[in-house]
C-alpha cells in the first residue's frame, strides 16, 4: 500500500479490485505503468472500511495533520493519536510519562479541524486540571483552541461551562455531579476524554453510575490510564463496560470467575492468565510501555497541583503575616530566609514544628490524595521524598494502607537501611520507600524504581539531584519520571529553580521577599 499525500489517496495492488470498489464509493481502478491499481480516497471512513477488510491502512492524521505545538510527536504519540482517530470508543493504556494526554489532544484537534467534533470535555483528577491539561492546550494549541477549567462553586462551574468559545472543558471526576443537569442538556459535547480512568473501576459507585448515565452512546469516549487494574484484574470489568467493549462479559461475577480463584469465603486470588484476560477485554485499546518508547528522554519531569485544606490555608496566611513583620527593618540572608520559608513548607506538608520541637498535625488530606494518585499511576516501584520527619511518618502511614512501605530517615540504622534497600531491589516488597532526601547517600542504587515523587521541595540542588539519581543509575532499564507536588507559587518557583539548576541562594531570597510582601 502506498500513500499519496498530495492527492490524499491510497494505492493498492489487488487481484480483485471489486473487493474494495464495491464497498468504498470513493475508490476507482486506474492504470499505472500498465498495471491496474486501486486508488482509494484517504479518509477516516475509508480507512476504517479497509481495516475491516484486513488492510493495515494508516490513519490520515499521519500525513494530513500539521501536529500543532512546540514540537513534533514521538513515534508512539503519533501512533496513539492515529489509533484514537479511528476509534470512537477506545482506551489508552500507555504508561505514565509517555505523553498520552497530548496524543489525545492532537487527535481531538485533528477531528475538530475536520468538523467531526464540536467540543470536548476532559474529566481528570484535580491535580492535573491546570498543570497537565490546561497547560498542554495553552502551550500547544494557544491560537487554535481554548480550554476552560470548570471548577469552583456550582454557579461558577455553570458560568464556565457556558463559555461559547471553549473547545475543551476540563473538570474533575467528582465535579460532574455538581453540574450533571447542565451537562445532560449539552448536545454539542461530542468527545469525552476520561483521564486516570481507573477511578471508575467499581461499577457499584455513584461516581461510575453517573459517568455511565452522562456519557451519551453517540459520543466519542477515550479513556486514559496506565494502571487499569491497580488492585485486582477484576478492576478491568467496569472500565470495559463503560467503554462498551464487545469482549466484556455481561456480568461482573462471570468475569470474576474467569480470572480469579476463590481461596476462602472472602479471599480470592488471580489465576495465572488473569491480567492477560483483563487487558483482552479492554478493547479497542492501545498500550505502550515506557521502556518500549526508545525516543523518550530517560527522565521526564512533571508537576502536580495539590489544593490546600481550609486548615492549611488559615495557617499559611498567618505565617505570611508573621513574615511581613519579620522582614520590616531587618537584613535578610539566604540562611534565615530559608528558615522562615521552611515553616511555610511545613504547613503544606501537614506537620508543623513549634518552638519546643513539638509537632502540630495539620489536615493535609488533599495533598495525600494527590500523592496516592501518583503512586497508583506508577508502573514499577516508587521513591517518595519528604523533607520533614513528622510529615514523612504521616505519608508512610497513609500509603501503608494500600502498599507495602518502608521508611528511611535519620533514625534508620545502617543495618536497617541495608535490609530495606536490598529488599527493594530484589524482592516484591516493599513497593514504596518513603525517605528523607538527605538519607539517600551518593552511589546508592535503587533502580527497581522508575518513579520518584517529591512530596515538597527542598533548598539544596545537590540533594535534589542526588535523590533523583537513586533510580537513574547503571542497571536501570526503564524510562523514569520525577513528579513534584506543589500547592502554591512558592513551591512551584522552588521546583523551577531546582529543575533549571538555578542559583538557590538567589531563589530563596527572592521567594522570601515575595512571600513577605503579601499583605
Amino acid at each position: 500500500m502506498q500513500v499519496l499525500a498530495e492527492t490524499k489517496s491510497l494505492l493498492l495492488k489487488l487481484k480483485d479490485p471489486t473487493k474494495v470498489t464495491d464497498v468504498i464509493p470513493r475508490s476507482r481502478v486506474r492504470e499505472y505503468k500498465g498495471v491496474p491499481i486501486t486508488q482509494v480516497y484517504h479518509g477516516l471512513d475509508e480507512v476504517r472500511v479497509l481495516r475491516n477488510l484486513g488492510f493495515n491502512a494508516p490513519s490520515p492524521i499521519e500525513t494530513q495533520y500539521s501536529w500543532r505545538g512546540r514540537y513534533t510527536p514521538f513515534k508512539h504519540q503519533a501512533t496513539t493519536a492515529a489509533f484514537l482517530t479511528l476509534n470512537r470508543r477506545a482506551i489508552v493504556l500507555n504508561d505514565m510519562g509517555t505523553g498520552k494526554s497530548l496524543s489525545a489532544l492532537w487527535a481531538a484537534d485533528y477531528l475538530m479541524d475536520l468538523g467531526l467534533l464540536r467540543k470536548a470535555i476532559i474529566v481528570s483528577p484535580i491535580s492535573t486540571m491546570h498543570s497537565v491539561w490546561e497547560q498542554e492546550v495553552s502551550e500547544h494549541f494557544m491560537f487554535n483552541r481554548k480550554a476552560v477549567v470548570v471548577y469552583g462553586s456550582r454557579e461558577r462551574r455553570q458560568q464556565l461551562l457556558a463559555d461559547p468559545d471553549a473547545d475543551f472543558y476540563i473538570i474533575n471526576h467528582d465535579g460532574l455531579k455538581t453540574i450533571k443537569d447542565d451537562l445532560a442538556d449539552r448536545d454539542d459535547i461530542d468527545l469525552w476524554i476520561v483521564d486516570e480512568a481507573a477511578v471508575y473501576r467499581n461499577a457499584q459507585t455513584n461516581r461510575y453510575k453517573l459517568a455511565k448515565k452522562l456519557i451519551p452512546d453517540s459520543a466519542w469516549l477515550w479513556m486514559l490510564t496506565g494502571t487499569p487494574c491497580p488492585t485486582s484484574p477484576t478492576d478491568a470489568w467496569a472500565l470495559a463496560k463503560l467503554l462498551g467493549s464487545p469482549k466484556a462479559p455481561k456480568y461482573f461475577t462471570g468475569f470474576r470467575d474467569e480470572v480469579m480463584v476463590q481461596l476462602t469465603q472472602y479471599k480470592w486470588a488471580p489465576k495465572p492468565d488473569a491480567y492477560a484476560k483483563a487487558y483482552d477485554i479492554l478493547q479497542p485499546g492501545i498500550r505502550f510501555k515506557k521502556e518500549d518508547c526508545i525516543d523518550l528522554p530517560p527522565v521526564s519531569f512533571q508537576l502536580r497541583r495539590a489544593e490546600l485544606t481550609k486548615e492549611q490555608d488559615r495557617l499559611y496566611a498567618q505565617m505570611q503575616k508573621d513574615l511581613v513583620m519579620d522582614v520590616a527593618g531587618s537584613e535578610v540572608t539566604a540562611a534565615n530566609a530559608a528558615t522562615k520559608l521552611l515553616k511555610l513548607l511545613q504547613v503544606v506538608t501537614g506537620a508543623v514544628y513549634d518552638e519546643d520541637s513539638d509537632t502540630l498535625q495539620v489536615d493535609a488530606t488533599k495533598r495525600l490524595k494527590v500523592l496516592e494518585e501518583l503512586v497508583e499511576e506508577s508502573s514499577h516501584k516508587v521513591l517518595v521524598f519528604v523533607p520533614f520527619t513528622a510529615a514523612l511518618e504521616k505519608v508512610a502511614a497513609h500509603l501503608g494502607k494500600r502498599w507495602s512501605v518502608e521508611i528511611v530517615d535519620g533514625s534508620t540504622s545502617v543495618k536497617q537501611r541495608k535490609r530495606i534497600f536490598g529488599a527493594f531491589q530484589k524482592e516484591a516488597d516493599p513497593q514504596v520507600i518513603v525517605a528523607h532526601p538527605a538519607t539517600t547517600a551518593h552511589g546508592l542504587t535503587l533502580t527497581a524504581a522508575d518513579h520518584t515523587i517529591w512530596y515538597a521541595p527542598i533548598f539544596s540542588l545537590e540533594v535534589f539531584e542526588q535523590a533523583n539519581n537513586r533510580m537513574n543509575r547503571p542497571g536501570q532499564v526503564n524510562n523514569m519520571t520525577v513528579s513534584m507536588i506543589a500547592s502554591n507559587a512558592m513551591e512551584m518557583q522552588l521546583y523551577k529553580a531546582l529543575y533549571l539548576k538555578q542559583r538557590m541562594q538567589d531563589s530563596v531570597l527572592s521567594l522570601y521577599k515575595a512571600e513577605s510582601s503579601i499583605q
